[in-house]
């Protein structure tokens, strides 16, 4: 991790690997690699607007953006708006296109702040690439800015519960998954894209206590069902949309499977975008001693099958050792207590 001051942004980069065609390894029912989660510190004090996911082989050539299945990038020392898991920074599929925001809008962050990177790559072309990279550039503005820019903070969503695997079977024919929660804080959506997988027709947010649909995407697809692109809606001209922390609101992932059979872990629904927060809001911490925070960990930090766990198992951040180090990403291993600061 480091900060490229020519282009003005900070870079985050994983150690390379190789992918042979037709990718043989299977990483949670995909056939594709899942790198190791690698956390390391922000460099500097300032302000991050975006992000961009590039690949990158041995020679510093671009590599097809199809290699990569997804890019997760969290901070263990923030929990999410409507869950107690870490929050999601920044996420990526292939069909992500770059995210910048106005130069008014930040997500802030502190020199010494940990982020947490890991992504899945795999390989459905005939090519092998060797000593590919996941690299994500995220526009930065310095602290000592003269105009310091209004505070926003991401936030995730999933039709599947917070902790634990996302993907999940799909059954033949149209069928609807859902997850229902309530915001931590009060704030506004100013911008909110999805993810889905192939034979997905509409993603969904609504305000459940109210009965209103907020928002509402359809994915563009190709003539087989494959997703080959998201919407993204930017809210800002509309002041966003208002989240109150007694409502109850649900995202829902609607598909339709042509192929009249079960497909394994072969869909997914998620949404992800940012939320504008009063500037002497704070925003809340972590509870390492959360079930459902460590369960987070667990599955996200030390490649553990949910479906094999109890949620009410003892936090896996208890009584750890910290295995971070400044200037360098090292392996996350298991996230020490002192995570639930901030």
């Amino acid at each position: 991790m480091h900060v490229d001051e020519e282009a003005g942004e900070l870079v985050l980069e994983l150690p390379p690997v190789d992918i042979p065609a037709h990718g043989a390894d299977a990483g949670h029912g995909h056939a594709g690699h899942v790198t190791d989660a690698l956390i390391g510190r922000v460099p500097v004090t300032g302000w991050l607007r975006g992000f961009r996911t590039e690949l990158v082989d041995a020679h510093g050539d671009t590599v097809p953006s199809v290699l990569l299945h997804h890019m997760n990038l969290m901070t263990p020392d923030r929990r999410e708006l409507f869950s107690p898991i870490m929050q999601r920074v920044a996420a990526a599929g292939h069909e992500t296109a770059p995210v910048e925001l106005p130069r008014m809008l930040g997500y802030p962050v502190a020199a010494g702040e940990r982020l947490l990177l890991k992504a899945m790559v795999h390989n459905p072309t005939g090519t092998d690439y060797h000593g590919v990279r996941v690299r994500v550039r995220m526009p930065f503005t310095p602290g000592d800015a003269k105009l310091a820019p209004m505070h926003v903070f991401p936030f995730y969503l999933d039709v599947m519960p917070p902790a634990g695997i996302h993907a999940y079977d799909l059954p033949p024919g149209r069928s609807e998954q859902s997850w229902e929660g309530r915001p931590a804080v009060e704030a506004r959506i100013l911008a909110l894209g999805g993810h889905l997988h192939k034979y997905a027709e509409v993603l969904r947010l609504e305000d459940v206590t109210v009965g209103k649909v907020l928002w509402e995407t359809k994915p563009n697809v190709d003539d087989d069902g494959n997703v080959i692109g998201m919407p993204q809606d930017y809210l800002i001209k509309r002041l966003g949309i208002r989240l109150d922390p007694s409502h109850t609101y649900r995202l829902t992932a609607i598909y339709n499977n042509p192929t009249g059979e079960v497909i394994p872990e072969g869909a997914m629904g998620a949404a992800g975008g940012i939320v504008l927060v009063d500037r002497d809001a704070p925003w809340p911490g972590v509870d390492a001693a959360d079930p459902q925070y460590a369960l987070d960990v667990a599955t996200q930090v030390e490649g553990k099958d949910a479906g094999m766990m109890n949620v009410n198992h003892e936090p896996a951040a208890g009584g750890a050792t910290s295995h971070e180090s400044h200037g360098e990403a090292t392996p996350a291993g298991t996230l020490p207590e002192a995570a639930h600061q901030h």
